[in-house]
């Protein structure tokens, strides 16, 4: 059998050889300015031990938000980067079922009905979600007649409904003054919602699983939303839903940093702590299905944009693959990065289209940075697993070691995932080789000798920055 250092070096000779590296090619320069107003604070992580020792997950964290008209574009796109989870909004089709069951993606949808202003009572507005989420379990779901109508595809229905999208905003409960009187409207409707919801999914799908809340979290407007809707029914805790879905948008700052606001500041990790302390339990799984980094017009945005500060492409790059990263650290089982395109007056989008929205512009000249880097960390770790922290953040820079494959029976070696929030910077870590093999956020490959430090250790040098870069062991 291959020692793990070897078993690494064949994966990265491969990769290389595959062209799926792309070694020659001109190394990414790390940014020195970084936009927004935020503070460099420590962010509250759970232990190391209880994250390193959690079982492995269903899914890679890995996902992409998408409507169904998106994905039916972007099907071979998606194939190439390697996304294999999806958050779905909008209507779903059948056209769009047969294409990610044949991909063996899996596809969450997001359960909402009109909005409550379309119905004379809650109770009929409540009739209406139960119809609809029968409807829709019914044709796709276990046992759904999707399935039985199509003998030749493999069975895998949907599995996660995420119910609502961000209900304590306008989707379900529009807007007006005074606003903590509308707030309140919405946390008593979403606290009667849940309970419904997930009465019909379990008594006839137990198999599914009720992702509840799916809350606006821009300005932290998801932890008062959470807190007060448990509070009026604690028992949505442990009968309403199997996993908590949020949104943490904190654009245009880093993912790991606390976000300036004029009322205060928030952070991700900050954010998920509260969370965790309104459940009462670590152990109750969050996914993030929402969340990005939007660029501005100038860049390549589809819409116009004010002067407020934006991340350029190769930033938006580099955020996303750290908020995978962020997430494995905080134990958050999916990631959902909005959107495939720019949309909504967004340019939050992994590919740029024609001016006719939907078109892809050709080939990869569609793709952005951030497309070009997730697909470049899929390849490098297609299904990671946190393996250790050579650096958990302090001075402002973060060393994360993965399992690249937690599925694999192969001892693979660890992936070492190193980068700087504040800009460029020289560190040296720990090594246990003479040599390693470093790829940049966008997959070009280089050669770093470490210096010797006693007999089976060394000291690697690398330079870091806002974009990451990946170490692995490589013989001298």
């Amino acid at each position: 059998m291959l020692s793990k250092v070897k078993a690494v070096a064949v994966l990265f000779v491969f990769l290389l050889s595959a062209g799926m590296l792309a070694e020659g090619a001109m190394p990414v320069v790390q940014p020195k300015d970084i936009p927004g107003k935020f503070t460099l604070t420590p962010q509250p992580f759970p232990p190391l031990a209880d994250i390193i020792a959690a079982a492995v997950p269903d899914r890679p964290v890995y996902g992409l938000y998408i409507w169904a008209e998106e994905y039916r574009t972007l099907r071979e796109e998606i194939r190439k980067i390697g996304w294999k989870q999806i958050r779905v909004g909008g209507p779903w089709d059948d056209a769009t079922m047969r294409m990610v069951v044949e991909d063996d993606v899996e596809a969450m949808l997001v359960f909402g009905e009109k909005s409550r202003t379309n119905f004379k009572s809650d109770e009929e507005f409540l009739a209406a979600c139960v119809r609809s989420i029968e409807k829709l379990l019914n044709r796709y779901g276990p046992g759904g007649s999707f399935f039985k109508d199509n003998p030749g595809l493999p069975v895998r229905p949907i599995t996660a409904l995420e119910i609502w999208n961000e209900p304590n905003f306008q989707y379900m409960i529009p807007d007006r003054q005074p606003q903590a009187e509308v707030e309140k409207e919405r946390e008593a409707l979403y606290a009667k919602l849940l309970p419904a919801a997930a009465k019909t999914i379990k008594t006839k799908w137990p198999e599914v699983r009720v992702v509840g809340f799916g809350a606006g979290g821009a300005s932290a407007g998801d932890l008062r939303f959470i807190k007060n809707v448990i509070k009026k029914d604690p028992k949505l805790i442990s009968k309403s839903f199997d996993i908590l879905s949020t949104h943490p948008y904190v654009c245009p700052v880093p993912p790991e940093t606390d976000a300036v606001q004029p009322w205060g500041s928030f952070s991700v990790s900050k954010s998920l702590a509260i969370i965790r302390t309104t459940l009462g339990s670590s152990a109750i799984p969050v996914w993030y299905t929402e969340l990005g980094w939007d660029v501005s017009h100038a860049d390549g945005g589809y819409y116009k944009t004010n002067d407020s500060p934006r991340t350029d492409p190769k930033l938006q790059a580099a955020y996303i693959c750290r908020m995978y990263s962020l997430a494995l650290r905080l134990g958050v089982g999916r990631v959902h990065v909005m959107h495939a395109f720019d949309t909504d007056t967004c340019n939050f989008g992994f590919f740029m289209h024609n001016k006719t929205w939907g078109s892809l512009l050709p080939g990869e000249q569609s793709w952005r940075p951030s497309s070009h880097a997730v697909r470049n960390m899929i390849k490098l770790m297609p299904f990671p697993k946190l393996a250790g922290a050579v650096n958990d953040g302090k001075d402002d820079w973060y060393a994360w070691t993965f399992n690249p494959d937690a599925r694999s029976k192969a001892a693979l070696a660890p992936v070492t995932m190193v980068y700087c929030v504040s800009g460029p910077k020289k560190v040296e870590i720990d090594w246990n080789a003479p040599a390693a093999t470093l790829v940049d956020m966008l997959g070009t490959a280089t050669k770093i000798n470490a210096k010797p430090e006693g007999e089976g250790k060394w000291k690697l040098p690398v330079e870091i920055g806002p974009c990451p870069v990946y170490l692995t062991a490589a013989d001298k």
